[in-house]
This record gives C-alpha cells, structure tokens and sequence, in this order.
C-alpha cells in the first residue's frame, strides 16, 4: 500500500463534504453499483456519491470494455477501496515455532462513470438496466422514523423525560433522551435518537465495537462519534428527515479539521457506520462487501 492511500481518500471526503454541505447528502444518492453488479458501500459509497454524474454505474477500465464501451479521451479516474487478506510470518519467542498470520492491507483501484465512457447497444442496455435497480432501491427505501427505532433488534433501553443531553449508557444498555417537546422539531429529536442508537450497536452483545479506553481516551472516542455521525446520517436519509441546515456549517467545520488530521479515520468508521445501520435496519441496508 501506498503511503498516501489514507490522505488520497481522506482528501476526497473532504472535497465531497464541502461540496455536500452535510454527511447525511453523501449517503443521500441512489446506491452507486459496479458493471460487475458489487454495489459500493461504507467508504466507497462516500467517495462516488457526489460525483458530477448522473448514472449510478462506475467500471473499471477493463470491465467498461468487456462491456463493449470505452473510456472517452481525457477522461480521469475516481479512487475506490478494498481489503487485501495477507499474511505474516511470526516466530513464538519461547518455542521458535514460525506460524503464519492473517492481516489486511488497504488497496485502491480507479473507476470511471459510465457517462465517461461510450458504449455499443449491449453495453448501454446494461447500463440503464443496473441504474434502472440502483434508482428503484433509492426510492423504496423510505422508513418512516418511528418504525427504525420500533424494528431495530434487542435495542436499549429508551428514556424520555428531563435529560440534559441525549447520551447513550454503556453500563446500563440505556438511551437517555429529552422528550420530543424539547427539541426544534421531530426531525431533530430523531437524528439525535438515532445517534445513539448507532452508539448503541458497538456494546459487546451486539457488534462488540467498544474498546477498553472507548471513553477515556479522546481520540479512540472521536473516532466513535464519527462512527455515529455517519450512521445517524443514514438513517436519516432512509427516514426521510432533512439535515439541520443551522448546524451543517458547524459539523462540517468541526470534522473537516479532525479528519484533516486522522486520514485514516474516515476509512474505519464508515465501514462501522454502515455495519451499525444494517444492525438496526438489515431489510433496508443491501448486503454486500465491506466497501
């Protein structure tokens, strides 16, 4: 792996989130797919959701051509992700014995929309075909609110009432919330519900995401809300609920500055944000790879 892999990403969110204006338009796209049917996810879904084409369809070089297009001239590429299973060889200090063990490397590979490319009659039937499925999901994914938070699988314990702050309780498998009246308006009660749900999912009985210093160590905690920022986002895309335009600014600001200096952040949470979504809603997440 390259050294600059992370930044080249990292960049790349960064780019697209000030072109969005919040995380919540990132995943706000219909679902991009490969020629080969994969369709992206986690990080990969952040990287080509806010390109500056319509088609959902993205294709290597070499699939654009199995698929009887070509790459228009001086068209350039979008950097997309996957894990590589590796192993190394590791020697016990008090037996010599060499044993091999498994460890993943982060590789990239380049992409181009179908509307760089030019294809022969079969090959554009194919791509309206995979864009026709990718638009279709996008509109049937809608979840009213409520039902998220109804359907989601041995979730915590809900309270409502006099809190200060909503905060999820690890110790306590418990979301402490203010009631509805408290906040601006539903949407807000709900992004902020959904928040800690997706706090929720790391406890060790569901996706066992905590680490020992979750709450003592600020960058290990950081990386966890980013975690929940994204997933909340989703949800609230899936529900319908539009982002607050009067904090937009601000968390843009904010995670812009912590991203610029934790490249590899972004790739982390993303995967676990959409693991935590499709823990509280499996029906409405596709399955699929990692990215």
């Amino acid at each position: 792996m390259k050294p600059d892999v992370y930044q080249r990403i990292t960049n790349q969110i960064i780019c697209n989130l000030e072109k969005a204006g919040s995380w919540q338009k990132l995943w706000d796209t219909p679902q991009p797919v490969s020629l080969n049917e994969h369709r992206y996810r986690g990080v990969n879904h952040l990287l080509l959701s806010t390109s500056d084409y319509e088609s959902p369809v993205w294709g290597t070089f070499n699939q654009v051509r199995k698929n009887g297009g070509a790459v228009n001239k001086g068209e350039k590429s979008t950097l997309v992700v996957f894990w590589k299973k590796t192993t190394y060889q590791k020697i016990d200090r008090e037996t010599g014995e060499i044993s091999d063990h498994p460890y993943f490397l982060l590789k990239y590979y380049s992409v181009f929309n179908a509307r760089q490319c030019t294809f022969d009659a079969v090959g554009q039937e194919k791509i309206n075909q995979l864009a026709s499925v990718s638009e279709s999901r996008f509109n049937e994914r809608f979840l009213p609110a409520e039902q998220v938070v109804e359907d989601m699988p041995d979730r915590p314990k809900i309270s409502a009432g006099l809190h200060d702050t909503p905060c999820y309780i690890p110790a306590l498998d418990e979301v402490k919330i203010p009631d509805l009246r408290y906040f601006k308006n539903s949407g807000a009660y709900y992004a902020a519900l959904f928040h800690e749900l997706i706090h929720s999912t790391g406890a060790k009985k569901r996706l066992n995401r905590f680490e020992p210093s979750q709450f003592t160590n600020h960058s290990v905690y950081s990386r966890e809300e980013l975690v929940a920022e994204l997933g909340a986002s989703y949800l609230c895309a899936i529900a319908g609920i539009q982002p607050n335009v009067e904090n937009a600014a601000a968390y843009v600001k904010s995670w812009l500055k912590a991203l610029e200096s934790n490249p590899s952040w972004i790739v982390w949470a993303a995967s676990r944000a959409q693991k935590a979504c499709e823990y509280i809603i499996p029906a409405k997440v596709p399955d699929s790879a990692p990215f």
